[in-house]
Order: structure tokens, then sequence, then C-alpha cells
């Protein structure tokens, strides 16, 4: 019986340890990044001038928009967007986009809330404290 407690207990740690790395870690590093780009960066008129279609596994169809911009030191950069689209913009629409000045292309398209990140967030808080839970539960009955 001690055994099996210690090994459920070791396969719980490492759960914590890849739910608080994937989905509380790297998110919150994303969100920063984001925020760094949004309070340092400058902003631009980001024409669409492509995009790069892609099916899921579902068969869904996703769009990447293709971006067209010039900086304020009238350097022109052309990026594909990282965060993918269930709808296409139609060509030619110009959108507000946030970029770094040392690295412009790192940039996010401004107005885009970042719900999907934060739902992660909010899960994979929610699972760890659960796994640390039932350790603790485990560590008690040791």
């Amino acid at each position: 019986m001690t055994a099996f407690l210690i090994f459920k207990f070791l396969i719980f740690a490492a759960l914590l340890c890849f739910v608080s790395y994937f989905f509380v870690y790297k998110i919150i590093l994303k969100l920063l990044e984001r925020r760094k780009i949004k309070n340092t960066g400058e902003t631009a008129q980001a024409k669409i001038v492509d995009y790069k279609i892609r099916k899921d596994t579902q068969g869904s169809v996703l769009y990447y928009p293709v971006l067209q911009y010039t900086t304020k030191d009238n350097q022109s950069f052309t990026v594909q967007s990282k965060k993918e689209r269930f709808k296409k913009y139609e060509v030619g629409k110009e959108l507000t986009i946030y970029y770094l000045p040392q690295d412009p292309s790192e940039f996010f398209i401004a107005g885009l809330f970042p719900y999907i990140k934060l739902t992660s967030l909010l899960i994979g808080i929610l699972g760890a404290c659960l796994l640390l839970l039932e350790m603790l539960r485990m560590l008690r009955k040791l």
C-alpha cells in the first residue's frame, strides 16, 4: 500500500511540474511579453497583404494574416501573424499593431484580448491547486 502511494505521489508531482510549466509559467511569460511590447513599443498601421491558409486536424480552415507595416524609422516589414483566425479579414484592411522598436518583427495586433491565454492560465492554476491538495492528502496517509 505504501509503495502504491509513493508511486501515485511521484506521478502527481510529475503532473504538477507539467501543468505548472506549460499552463502557468509559459502563459505568464507570453502575457508579460505582450505587456512589454504594449508598454515600451510603438504603434503602426499594418495593412493585410495576404493570408497563409492551413487546415487543422478537424478540417477547419485557419487563416494567418500576412501584414505589412512601416516603422517610425521608415523601415518596411512584412510579417506573418502567429495567431490564427477562423475568419478572413479582407486584404487591404488596416489594423493597428504594437511592435518593439529594437526588434520590429516582434508585434501583436491591438484590440485582440488574449482570452485563450487567460483561460489556460486559470485552468492551469486550478489544476495545480487540485494536484497539490491531492498530494497533501497522500502525505497525510503516509
